[in-house]
């Protein structure tokens, strides 16, 4: 915190508060995704980070089969067209789906962060005899 200077016209003199420093980024990108504090040198989080990552990879794998089988069984009826395809992509019905399933899919995809310890804390039982 600084002191402002003096008031020229006899006004009491005030404190502001500093700017905060520019952030980077990638500090930028860990805050609003919740993850501040993220030390990929953790083991926990380095385990946390490749369940992210298997996420991803089973999801996308999933998705471009369910796509491909979609594509080939609507193209052998003729119920679809790369031009279709197109026209549906820019539409208000995409757009507004696309919202959603962003916000829904993030929060799944980081949920090993934002509740990394879903299952019960069974360690009381671990010292009973």
């Amino acid at each position: 915190m600084t002191l402002d200077p003096p008031p020229a016209s006899g006004a009491t003199p005030g404190t502001r508060e500093d700017p905060p420093p520019p952030a980077t980024a990638p500090q930028d990108a860990l805050r609003f995704a919740g993850l501040a504090g993220l030390a990929p040198g953790d083991p926990m989080d380095s385990a946390r980070l490749m369940s992210v990552i298997l996420s991803l990879a089973g999801e996308v794998y999933v998705l471009k089969s369910e796509l491909q089988r979609l594509r080939l069984a609507l193209g052998e009826r003729q119920l679809l067209d790369d031009g279709a395809l197109e026209k549906a992509g820019q539409s208000a019905a995409m757009a507004a789906w696309f919202a959603t399933e962003e916000a829904e899919f993030g929060r799944a995809l980081l949920s090993a962060f934002t509740s990394p310890d879903a299952s019960p804390d069974v360690s009381a039982a671990m010292f009973t005899r």
